[in-house]
């Protein structure tokens, strides 16, 4: 394969393209750059995320699209605003060289006012997720008669997440003759639906076999009943030590759990559903990107348009009922020429359902025991052994101040201070696991009872309060990870939650010493204040019956 020189590329792209380090096209851009660029017809294309597929449409179009034009001449369509906002990126990249070239972002979750300032300068090509796009035509803020490309990319995702209306009434605004590139992973009934509607004698580009999982991923998977299924996930991410993985759950309820779990257990998690506004999102996502976090937990639905590229790993913690979203889900890791990792949890009732996903996606799956803790402590000292090794030796001044030191270890040999070094860490391995099993007894979500109080505070949602947050501030405030939380519930302005009625009053008088977002906190017994409460309404209305009698 050669070079993108052989495409007949415009010079400004060719020297961005050298300054972000793109030596040969991928088996994707080989296939469709040239196509496009001929723009004889239009094009469905199969192809997995990461490999490459912003760049396989976007050079040629930048390439096609003329820059003096006023008209807007390309349209992208994508599902979500951070897959908007990533491909917007990668475009801006491509013509940084390119005099004037104007790309404008167009999504929800944000004031459309600027956007429709944005397209008042004439750019010539627009990135858009349905919804606020059909909205600005709504508005006649912007024009599409002019359109000559227009790139439904992740078409399946958009028609899963119900955009088919919007995606219906965008391209009635365009022309006819305007050439539609359709980017997919699969070709499921919706997606065939559209090209049947909109496509003319479509040429089919394949860079894998449809439904097949990349090579760059092995996919391995553990039997086990639900409720072993976080030790195993603790397990799997104590095993591998450099670990950066999404958790993809079924419902937002199990994500809030594990999340909660994890962040008890001092890993650094974050949840990621539909709870989340879009700031709060936005928040964990530029966290997760920057390795802040290197574990999201997250629903198939909010993790849409997530676009990272050197997952390690990714934990499914159910199967899903489609087969094509687990394809979706692994086909997030071994990404960008990387190899991936992507672990399922079973139970005995579901190899029915595995055998289906093996059946269709032509995936191999390799059974694998749960790493036992002999296995996480070997992985622990190995790390430790590596991280010893580059540790620099002691300068002549430190070797002095460390004599008495070294008289006390002249003793023993070289080998018994390191077998000693080797057996402190072990230790302190054990004393992790056996405090993260009492932890797990006594930090899970129990039956409310007399051994427990609830508390009010007074910051909730409108504070950007989570029950993550929460959970955090209380063990900071109290400096316990024993101690018993309970129910959590969050409401706009304040919050509720259970603790250990032996820690009530710790809890209220530590708290009250406390600012959040610049706000005092305020801790009371929410059981009084209840009562109370209750108290002065029968009062109220004891004493309306008696001003008001009845005739």
């Amino acid at each position: 394969m050669q070079s993108f020189d052989k495409y007949g590329l415009n010079n400004n792209l060719l020297k961005s393209l050298n300054d972000l380090k793109f030596v040969k096209p991928t088996l994707i851009q080989d296939k469709v750059i040239p196509q496009i660029l001929s723009s004889k017809s239009d094009i469905i294309a199969t192809a997995q995320t990461g490999t490459g597929k912003t760049a396989a449409f976007g050079l040629p179009i930048i390439n096609l699209t003329i820059n003096h034009n006023k008209n807007i001449e390309s349209v992208i369509l994508c599902p979500t605003r951070e897959l908007c906002m990533q491909i917007s990126k990668d475009l801006n990249d491509f013509s940084k060289h390119m005099d004037h070239y104007k790309i404008v972002p167009i999504y929800g979750g944000t004031k459309i006012e600027g956007q429709i300032k944005s397209i008042r300068k004439n750019p010539k090509i627009i990135v858009c997720t349905p919804g606020r796009l059909n909205d600005m035509i709504t508005r006649k803020k912007v024009n599409l008669s002019e359109v000559k490309y227009f790139v439904l990319d992740e078409a399946d995702e958009m028609l899963s997440m119900g955009f088919k209306n919007d995606i219906d009434k965008i391209l009635e605004k365009t022309p006819i003759k305007r050439k539609i590139y359709l980017f997919s992973a699969t070709l499921s009934k919706k997606v065939k639906l559209v090209t049947e509607s909109y496509m003319r004698n479509p040429l089919m580009i394949s860079s894998s076999i449809a439904n097949k999982g990349a090579d760059t991923v092995k996919h391995i998977y553990y039997v086990s009943n639900k409720n072993k299924r976080y030790d195993i996930i603790r397990n799997i991410i104590d095993i591998n030590s450099d670990i950066y993985t999404i958790i993809f759950c079924r419902t937002r309820r199990e994500t809030k759990e594990i999340s909660k779990k994890l962040i008890q257990d001092n890993y650094n998690a974050k949840v990621l559903n539909g709870d989340l506004s879009q700031n709060e999102r936005d928040n964990v996502m530029n966290q997760f990107r920057t390795k802040e976090i290197n574990i999201l937990v997250a629903t198939d639905v909010a993790s849409r348009g997530i676009d990272v590229d050197n997952l390690s790993h990714i934990i499914n913690y159910n199967l899903p009922d489609d087969p094509e979203v687990y394809v979706h889900r692994s086909g997030r890791t071994g990404r960008a020429g990387n190899y991936g990792l992507s672990i399922v949890l079973i139970s005995n009732k579901e190899y029915r359902r595995l055998d289906e996903i093996k059946r269709l996606s032509k995936i191999s799956f390799e059974k694998k025991d749960v790493p036992d803790e002999s296995e996480i402590l070997k992985s622990k000292m190995s790390l430790f052994a590596s991280n010893f090794s580059k540790i620099s030796l002691p300068s002549e001044q430190d070797k002095e101040k460390m004599k008495d030191i070294y008289s006390q270890l002249n003793v023993f040999s070289k080998e018994e201070i390191i077998g000693k070094i080797i057996t402190l860490n072990s230790h302190k391995a054990i004393v992790s696991k056996v405090n993260h099993k009492k932890s797990t007894i006594k930090n899970q979500p129990i039956k409310t009872d007399n051994t427990m109080s609830k508390l009010r505070i007074n910051i909730g949602r409108s504070d950007k309060l989570t029950p993550e947050m929460l959970i955090k501030l209380i063990n900071k405030t109290i400096r316990s990870r024993d101690t018993k939380i309970g129910k959590i519930n969050i409401s706009k302005n304040y919050a509720t939650f259970e603790i250990e009625s032996n820690m009530k009053k710790n809890a209220i008088s530590k708290m009250k010493q406390i600012r959040h977002y610049r706000k005092n906190l305020k801790v009371t017994d929410f059981t009084e204040d209840f009562q109370e409460t209750t108290f002065n309404k029968r009062r109220k209305k004891i004493k309306e019956k008696e001003d008001f009698p009845s005739l």
